[in-house]
């Protein structure tokens, strides 16, 4: 089953969602760009991918932020 890793960076003064990494859009705010990472995942995970979002912040680690089939849709938070 492929997998799709939705990615959230910021980039400047924006927050950038990105897949495998192409760019797919800016966002002023993390919630925002957060959120469309989220509905983006939720569609891939519908037909049958396996999709997370995944956060990279100042830590270099990335931390999980949604994962299609584990969070609810959309989400509460």
């Amino acid at each position: 089953m492929p997998q799709s890793d939705f990615h959230v960076v910021r980039k400047g003064l924006d927050w950038a969602v990105s897949l495998h990494g192409v760019f797919l859009a800016a966002f002023e705010s993390q919630r925002a760009a957060i959120n469309r990472a989220i509905d983006a995942a939720h569609q891939v995970g519908m037909k049958g991918h396996r999709a997370q979002v995944l956060l990279f912040g100042e830590d270099t680690r990335p931390q999980t932020q949604w994962v299609f089939g584990h969070h609810p849709y959309p989400p509460t938070a």
